[in-house]
């Protein structure tokens, strides 16, 4: 039991670690590396901006592109000479000379200061006061209350283009209502196509339900062939996750957090770029196969002295289902790779040992 207690209490120290991690910035030939939990960018950036995290601010001009990922993201410069690239909940963009545009959030709103070429907006609710060659768009609810010098073409369910609306181009609508337009724009300048959203929509959730019961089958035949190949690995595995929780747990995190930072760091030199593109490639690779290794691990602890492809079954079925869930499945991952990466860190070292004992 008191095992059992310290395993929960470093899954617990686990959990603090996963909102801070990839706290840590990198200058490399001008470009700007920085991944933390709320990023507040204030020098000028010569190179290009890679960043991600809970909040992320860039206030002061970016040279080359800027490429983001976020809960809330910001970009309030002067200027950025090069592509603005983002994905987060809620995207504000206040900048010019941006050569292209392309975000997806639920939130976008593209500020009257703001000039672009081309504009690529994938969001629950856009609005578009800047200026821009080409506006390409599909949404919920669209407004457009800005210049536009060239066409649009956007797919929502309802667009309305305001009082300051201007389109020089053609204007092409996919949506279930007619757009509303201003004094400026009339229906005749649109080519409209009504859609019916209700069986677009049945279609997506037939499609996404057998989507997803493929992906579960799928990691059950995967989970299945991973422990016909390693079956020696998880004989054990699920007495050392308690005898041994600590080294296990800290070496996942430690892993968790380095690999990326490290191979990000090899991107620098010519020498290491593959050798920093092949443990980025891993790296995912693992996480991506954690849910279904811890799965089968989860199994072995829970319904020891089962049959071992009943343990197989229900620990994968149990993770998946989990890793499903719109408000915990991000985190599920995130741990499960920590304690897989965990695990593989401490058998290498542990056959590091074994080796050196023998020689």
């Amino acid at each position: 039991m008191k095992k059992k207690g310290v395993f929960v209490l470093t899954l617990f120290v686990m959990i603090l670690f996963v909102t801070n991690v990839f706290a840590d910035s990198v200058d490399s030939a001008s470009n700007y590396f920085v991944f933390d939990e709320n990023v507040n960018i204030t020098k000028e950036v010569f190179g290009d901006v890679y960043s991600a995290g809970r909040k992320v601010q860039v206030r002061d001009n970016v040279k080359g592109d800027a490429i983001i990922a976020g809960e809330i993201v910001n970009i309030n410069s002067k200027e950025v000479n090069g592509n603005i690239r983002c994905a987060a909940q809620t995207i504000n963009i206040n900048s010019k000379n941006i050569k292209n545009i392309t975000l997806a959030a639920q939130n976008i709103n593209i500020d009257e200061n703001t000039v672009a070429n081309g504009v690529y907006l994938a969001g629950q609710n856009i609005n578009f006061k800047g200026s821009c060659k080409g506006l390409y768009a599909t949404g919920g609810t669209i407004i457009i209350n800005g210049k536009i010098d060239g066409n649009v073409s956007v797919s929502c369910n309802e667009l309305i283009i305001a009082d300051n609306g201007e389109v020089s181009g053609e204007i092409e609508v996919y949506s279930p209502k007619e757009p509303i337009v201003n004094s400026k724009v009339s229906m005749n300048d649109i080519k409209y196509t009504a859609i019916d959203n209700s069986q677009d929509e049945n279609t997506l959730k037939t499609f996404m339900g057998f989507s997803t019961i493929i992906s579960i089958l799928a990691s059950l035949i995967l989970g299945f062939v991973i422990y016909s190949i390693f079956k020696k690995f998880f004989i054990n595995s699920d007495e050392l996750l308690v005898k041994e929780p600590l080294p296990i747990v800290f070496g996942g995190i430690a892993s968790f957090i380095l690999v990326p930072i490290a191979s990000l760091l090899l991107f620098i030199t010519i020498i290491g770029l593959p050798l920093g593109m092949l443990s980025l490639l891993m790296y995912f690779i693992v996480v991506y196969l954690s849910p279904v290794v811890m799965g089968i691990i989860l199994g072995r602890l829970v319904l020891k002295g089962k049959n071992p492809y009943l343990q197989l079954f229900i620990g994968i079925l149990v993770v998946r289902l989990l890793s499903l869930l719109p408000m915990i499945g991000g985190f599920v991952w995130v741990v499960s790779g920590m304690i897989v990466q965990g695990f593989l860190v401490y058998t290498f070292y542990q056959s590091i040992k074994y080796k050196e004992k023998r020689i």
